[in-house]
């Protein structure tokens, strides 16, 4: 993780020393998939491994490079296996296997940044509504999980988002990117029923569920234009 930050922040720095004249495409489709990393609460975080996040936007150029668009995204979680290891059915197999789905709407504003006639960074923050569900729960009657809230719950959240692209022919692009997403929700270990697991109950839950995600992404580049062409 550290690494691919040191290297978009390397990047990025190059991207804003240098002067290329160019606009992107006037119409881009964006797309990424990657691994989300969990790191707040620490509760949550001992509860639940990112298994992947992809998401899907459509964007217009307003002016210079920046862009807006509207997104789709979904997310996926399940429970740490060394975290709920002795929990086993009859036949040895894990007990749980509780999974956190997210899917979001959202509104993408961003600026792409050209650093050569085949490479531009593109700075953006995502923001919407994300629709959450616990799926395979175990049921649980303890008084530690009670009173038994809903396995759904809905929030607002953010994500800024910075990513590295490469033109590899007229209308495509493929990038390495990194963001940060926060819900505004606080985790509640009674949910998924995991409030009597110590393990997670003896963390602190002090702030919003957060996590990092990175991974690859492509854009399909829809009449793109440079400046120098139009001028």
């Amino acid at each position: 993780m550290k690494r691919v930050f040191i290297v978009l922040f390397f990047i990025s720095t190059v991207c804003f020393s240098q002067k290329i004249d160019k606009q992107n495409a006037l119409f881009t489709i964006r797309g990424n998939v990657g691994i989300p990393r969990t790191i707040s609460s620490k509760m949550f975080s001992k509860s639940f491994n990112g298994v992947y996040e992809g998401n899907l936007s459509a964007n217009v150029r307003l002016f210079d490079n920046f862009f807006v668009g509207l997104g789709y995204q979904h997310s996926s979680f399940l429970n740490r296996e060394e975290v709920f290891v002795f929990y086993r059915a009859n036949n040895g197999a894990l007990a749980y296997n509780t999974r956190l789905l997210c899917h979001s709407g959202y509104l993408k504003l961003g600026y792409d940044k050209f650093f050569s006639e085949i490479g531009y960074a593109s700075f953006c923050v995502n923001t919407g509504i994300m629709f959450n569900k616990y799926t395979n729960i175990n049921s649980d009657t303890s008084t530690a999980n009670s009173p038994f809230p809903t396995f759904k719950f809905i929030t607002p959240y953010f994500q800024p988002e910075t990513s590295i692209n490469f033109i590899v022919e007229k209308s495509l692009s493929f990038s390495i990117f990194v963001n940060y997403s926060t819900m505004l929700y606080k985790f509640d270990p009674k949910a998924p029923r995991f409030n009597q697991v110590e393990e997670v109950h003896s963390k602190p839950n002090n702030y919003f569920i957060s996590y990092f995600s990175f991974g690859f992404g492509f854009n399909v580049l829809i009449n793109s234009k440079s400046k120098s062409s139009t001028q």
